[in-house]
């Protein structure tokens, strides 16, 4: 069974839910963060030496400019936690949505922005006398990024959570506790005066992490119905769902390639969370990295947050380093080449693209406190984004 949680596709940051929006406490849903786990044992073997990653200057204010869209957030203060939002400028930054004070997990989470940009899932978390309650709303978007009132509002339950957008922007699938362990459902906003919910899944072991295909026919998601976590795939109404991977440990968190051809998941099956790839139908499953933990590491390598490039030729992720770092890497999917984007010295999390894909923006903690960042899909350029005390964190980036 999954071993983790997450609440959007991958977790805890600073204390935080971080995947209540694409986690938080363990449950069978999905990974924790590659954020740090917990040290191993210490051993005499010493540490890998990091790969060396040229210094370069920061991106051009006229660079930055051009960027479009905007950036939200989760930022977490002393009042609580909001959705914040900030353009590649660095200027316009505002809160969007403020969530409910308190020592808890986030009580309110950015979810995934739908393709076209004009509308925007939220995860709302309500803590209250021993109990945990979770919605996922769907709110439109302004001109000047403002966050509308719910077009849509699910019932709560324990865990409401994966939110993810059809390529057409009409339908939302997500993982859902409203009345069975874990089962997935989609809210058709075709007409956003009536939107209509379908369960797409009904069965008792749990299903977890819809992912769109990118033509819209086809979602992949986790399920437990065979012993284990594993990856399947199923047409976009529900019906003949097939199983992909056939393993006896744990198979989460899949991913389509920008044409559709190729599956990214994350595995336990080598007893360390690793990233692989496979056809949609299971077949020439290969893994992403071909080097293997040392014997005697210090830690495990937790390779997770597989995200293909725009241009569908590289795949990029993020890999722990350190027992409380993490660097992000590219591999090139035609010859296998890994290039580091990070050193790998901070922990660097969450690497999401523009969408013309010209930038990533990620978390890193290298100057003390969790901020975003920007930098160039070759690594080069990397440039502070955010600048407030407190943690910032689950990067969303909107087309406008």
């Amino acid at each position: 069974m999954h071993r983790r949680f997450t609440i959007l596709p991958s977790v805890v940051l600073g204390g935080a839910l971080f995947a209540a929006c694409g986690g938080g406490s363990e449950s069978p849903a999905k990974p924790a963060p590659a954020a740090p786990a917990a040290p191993a044992a210490p051993v005499e073997a010493p540490a890998p030496a990091l790969p060396a990653v040229p210094v370069t200057p920061p991106l051009t204010a006229d660079e930055r400019a051009a960027a479009s869209g905007r950036i939200y957030f989760l930022a977490e203060r002393e009042g609580g936690a909001t959705i914040d939002v900030i353009l590649p400028s660095g200027q316009g930054a505002k809160t969007m949505l403020q969530g409910t004070a308190g020592d808890g997990p986030p009580s309110v989470l950015p979810g995934p922005v739908a393709p076209g940009g004009e509308l925007m899932a939220i995860i709302t978390v309500d803590e209250h006398e021993g109990a945990h309650f979770e919605r996922i709303e769907v709110r439109p978007l302004g001109a000047e990024g403002e966050l509308g009132e719910p077009l849509w509002r699910s019932d709560a339950a324990p865990q409401v959570r994966s939110p993810a957008w059809s390529p057409d922007g009409r339908t939302l699938a997500f993982e859902a506790a409203f009345s069975s362990f874990r089962d997935i459902y989609a809210v058709d906003l075709a007409d956003r005066s009536k939107p209509k919910l379908n369960r797409l899944t009904d069965h008792p072991a749990g299903n977890y992490e819809p992912a769109w295909s990118p033509d819209g026919r086809r979602i992949a998601f986790v399920s437990s119905r065979d012993g284990n976590a594993e990856i399947y795939v199923m047409h976009a109404d529900g019906s003949e769902p097939q199983r992909v991977t056939h393993f006896q440990l744990d198979d989460w968190g899949p991913t389509w390639s920008k044409d559709g051809g190729l599956l990214a998941f994350v595995s336990n099956r080598e007893s360390a969370d690793r990233i692989f790839l496979c056809k949609p139908d299971g077949s020439e499953l290969r893994r992403l990295t071909a080097e293997k933990a040392a014997p005697d590491a210090k830690f495990e390598p937790a390779e997770a947050e597989p995200t293909f490039t725009p241009d569908g030729q590289g795949l990029v992720f993020s890999t722990r380093t350190g027992p409380q770092q993490g660097a992000l890497r590219r591999a090139d999917l035609a010859t296998g080449a890994i290039t580091p984007l990070t050193a790998g010295t901070s922990s660097d999390r969450e690497p999401t693209f523009s969408p013309d894909g010209k930038l990533l923006v990620f978390a890193s903690d290298r100057d003390g406190d969790p901020e975003l960042y920007l930098m160039r899909p070759d690594g080069t350029g990397v440039t502070r984004l955010t600048e407030r005390k407190g943690v910032d964190w689950l990067p969303r980036w909107s087309p406008r």
